[in-house]
């Protein structure tokens, strides 16, 4: 694949088609893993904590999505956004758990299709949290602020000037 190619990309769907066909296809060089697909990049951090929710991620087709919307909700796959909106994470005729793992686009790819399989421009989430990003370039930023204001509050609490 040439990455010049990928610049011409202007339409979502030959970008998602792209994006399909390298799942599997040792695409990304990563600093840490070397040569790597993006289904192997994510299967990394199966068990691991969402670096933005804290959340345990799941990877796993077959044992953490269903087919069944039904089923789905049966298995909890249902939540509530910031806003109080029902989602099931879903991709096609798939319903995925809330944590499963996911490789976001930090600079979005339709954007910049050339940086489709840049590991300087992908990072790991989970799929509720990916959700909650959408096409926020500020979102890591927002979401340490956030954090640290979060700390301190706690930490002023906690420890009461004398």
């Amino acid at each position: 694949m040439n990455k010049d190619n990928l610049k011409t990309l202007y339409r979502s769907s030959d970008i998602n088609d792209i994006w399909k066909y390298g799942a599997n296809q040792k695409l990304i060089n990563h600093p840490r893993y070397g040569l790597i697909s993006p289904s192997e990049y994510r299967q990394k951090f199966n068990q691991k904590p969402c670096p933005f929710c804290g959340k345990k991620m799941v990877y796993g087709k077959l044992s953490h999505s269903t087919q069944s919307k039904q089923e789905a909700i049966k298995r909890g796959y249902q939540y509530q956004d910031a806003n109080g909106v029902n989602h099931i994470n879903n991709a096609g005729n798939c319903y995925f758990h809330p944590n499963y793992v996911t490789l976001d686009h930090k600079v979005n790819k339709a954007r910049c299709p050339e940086l489709l399989f840049e590991s300087s421009n992908l990072q790991i989430m989970c799929w509720k949290c990916n959700r909650e990003k959408g096409d926020n370039n500020n979102f890591e930023a927002e979401h340490t602020l956030n954090f640290v204001c979060d700390l301190a509050k706690e930490a002023l609490n906690r420890y009461k000037l004398l």
